[in-house]
């Protein structure tokens, strides 16, 4: 299913795409999948046979359009308020899905697993699993990173006094909010940002403890690397 409508948080249109089983049930378990930076709400499917997965697992997944907003709020677009507060309960409003966290997931690659964990570490009374593959882990290094395609300009337009820059770092918001949910991440051995994903495994390893799984996995931050892992990812939420 192809959706685009009207949010009236953001002011203007926004784009989904939803797979859903051919099964013709209620209350489908929900994965809410996320895309990186560049990406758009075609970005999985391009990539990774979703269908497929629909399918093996009698899921549905929810692949929304974020644009380069980094899942966060900004004076150009309060992305995350608009996903939290107008997104998900549209979604669960119209369509055949279940609205017990329970049964809802959220899974991201990159900069949608920034926001995967972000968003689910802020909401545990809606998701009770997130997965995040080669997830940036620590903002500022991203930010500051030579390897990064982000220009430090658009990143200073999000992220635009160190004030919010602190507040929407990862480990700060796990340590406020300190969330219960099952948690895993993965990343690649020659991931531009695998120093951080290892810093930040050592921190989960010691707070999350036994809600925590890190997947070591061999490759570099592509969609290679995510396409070979994505099912074993599904497989760990199931």
């Amino acid at each position: 299913m192809n959706l685009s409508y009207r949010t009236n948080y953001l002011h203007t249109y926004f784009k989904t795409t939803v797979v859903l089983p051919d099964t013709n049930q209620t209350d489908y378990t929900t994965v809410w999948l996320l895309h990186g930076y560049t990406g758009d709400d075609t970005a999985w499917i391009r990539h990774v046979n979703i269908e497929q997965l629909a399918r093996k697992y009698n899921w549905a997944i929810i692949m929304p359009e974020a644009r380069n907003a980094f899942y966060s709020d900004s004076n150009f677009i309060p992305y995350y308020s608009y996903f939290v507060d107008e997104f998900i309960p549209k979604m669960q409003h119209i369509l055949p899905i279940s609205t017990d966290p329970k049964h809802n997931f959220i899974v991201g690659s990159s900069m949608g697993g920034y926001g995967a964990l972000k968003i689910a570490f802020l909401n545990p009374d809606k998701f009770s699993k997130v997965a995040a593959l080669s997830p940036i882990t620590d903002i500022e290094h991203f930010r500051n990173n030579p390897k990064s395609p982000m220009a430090k300009e658009t990143f200073d337009s999000i992220f635009d006094s160190p004030e919010k820059l602190a507040h929407n770092q990862l480990i700060n918001i796990f340590n406020s909010r300190q969330p219960k949910q099952k948690i895993l991440t993965l990343c690649g051995d020659a991931d531009f940002m695998h120093e951080d994903n290892v810093m930040f495994k050592n921190f989960l390893s010691i707070h999350a403890k036994d809600r925590y799984t890190f997947m070591p996995v061999v490759g570099d931050h592509s969609w290679k690397t995510w396409s070979e892992n994505i099912d074993k990812v599904f497989t760990w939420l199931k």
